[in-house]
C-alpha cells in the first residue's frame, strides 16, 4: 500500500466539503473519522481509493490511499481534480472581490467544487436527477447504480455502457424512472456503446464544442450540459442560467423582486468570470443558510 500526502492551499472547506459528500448515499463517507472511499477507473482497472482528512480549514491536509503503485501518479491527479485540491484560492479573490458578490464570496471562499469520477458518471447521474427534488434524485440514482453498477470494497462502480445498453425500459420503470427518463440513459448507453458517443473526447473540446456534441442528444438540454461541464470535466467558469435555485439565490442575495431571466444570469456571469464556477457553488449553499 502507498499512502501521499496533499496539502491544498488554505482556505479548504473540509466541513463543506464533508457535507455536501454525507447528502449523496452512494459515497461511502465517514465523517467520524473524516475519511470517503473513492472509485476509479484507471487503465481499465477499477480501485478503490481511501482519502483522509488530517487537517482543518486553515491547515488542511488530506492523505490518498492506495494498492496498485503502477496507477499512483493518475489516482492523485483524477482525487485532486475531483476534489479541487488545487483551487486557485488567490485567482478567485482577486477576481471577486471587485464584484457585487463579494461579501457572498467572504461567506463561502475555501468551498470545494465536488466533481464526478468522469464525464459519464456526470451525464448520467444529471440526467437522473432532472426535474427531481434532491432527496428523490439521490434516492433514484443510488437505486440506479446499486442495481446495474459494481460493488468493490463498500464502494459502488457506475454500470457500464455495455450494461445500461441492454436494460429495457421496463426495468427501470420498476425503479421509479419515469418511461422518457429511461429511454433517455439507455439511448445514450446505446451511442457509447456504437462509438457515436465519445464522452472522454470532451475534455478535449471547448465549452461551445461540448454543448454542440451534447444538445442533439436525445433528453440532454442546456441544463444538463453545464452540469457536465461543471462536474465532469471540471471547468470553473459555469453559471447555469436556467437553474431555478441559481434564479432563486440571486433573487435572495440581490433582494429582486422576481427572479431573473436566463439573459440577466447570463449578464451577471460576465462580473464574475472566470470563476463563476464558484459563484455557483455560493449561490446554491447559500439557499441552504
Amino acid at each position: 500500500m502507498w499512502v501521499e500526502k496533499l496539502y491544498p492551499k488554505a482556505p479548504y472547506d473540509v466541513d463543506r466539503l464533508f457535507q455536501r459528500m454525507s447528502m449523496d448515499p452512494l459515497q461511502y463517507v465517514d465523517g467520524h473519522s473524516q475519511q470517503f472511499k473513492i472509485p476509479l477507473i484507471i487503465n481499465n482497472e477499477k480501485a478503490v481509493y481511501t482519502v483522509q482528512s488530517t487537517g482543518n480549514r486553515k491547515y488542511p491536509c488530506f492523505e490518498i490511499y492506495g494498492n496498485d503503485v503502477s496507477n499512483k501518479e493518475q489516482a492523485i491527479t483524477q482525487i485532486s481534480h475531483m476534489f479541487d485540491f488545487h483551487m486557485d484560492i488567490e485567482g478567485i479573490s482577486s477576481v471577486l472581490k471587485e464584484t457585487n458578490i463579494r461579501s457572498l464570496m467572504d461567506n463561502y471562499l475555501g468551498m470545494p467544487i465536488i466533481c464526478e469520477p468522469d464525464a459519464y458518471c456526470a451525464l448520467l447521474k444529471n440526467i437522473v436527477h432532472q426535474q427531481l427534488n434532491m432527496k428523490f434524485a439521490y434516492t433514484l440514482t443510488y437505486r440506479f447504480v446499486t442495481s446495474y453498477g459494481t460493488e468493490m470494497d463498500g464502494v459502488w462502480f457506475y454500470p457500464k455502457p455495455e450494461v445500461v445498453s441492454r436494460l429495457t425500459v421496463q426495468e427501470l420503470r420498476d425503479l421509479q424512472f419515469s418511461k422518457r427518463k429511461a429511454e433517455y440513459v439507455i439511448g445514450i448507453a446505446e451511442k457509447i456503446v456504437s462509438g457515436e458517443l465519445d464522452l472522454e473526447n470532451l475534455n478535449k473540446l471547448t465549452t461551445k464544442e461540448v454543448y454542440d456534441e451534447l444538445l442533439p442528444i436525445r433528453g440532454v438540454g442546456p441544463w444538463t450540459v453545464e452540469c457536465v461541464l461543471l462536474f465532469g470535466l471540471r471547468r470553473k467558469d459555469i453559471l447555469p442560467a436556467g437553474d431555478v435555485g441559481i434564479q432563486n439565490a440571486i433573487m435572495k442575495w440581490f433582494q429582486l423582486s422576481t427572479k431573473p431571466t436566463k439573459e440577466e444570469v447570463v449578464k451577471y456571469k460576465e462580473k464574475w468570470s472566470p470563476y463563476s464556477s464558484y459563484v455557483s457553488m455560493y449561490l446554491w449553499e447559500s439557499l441552504s443558510g
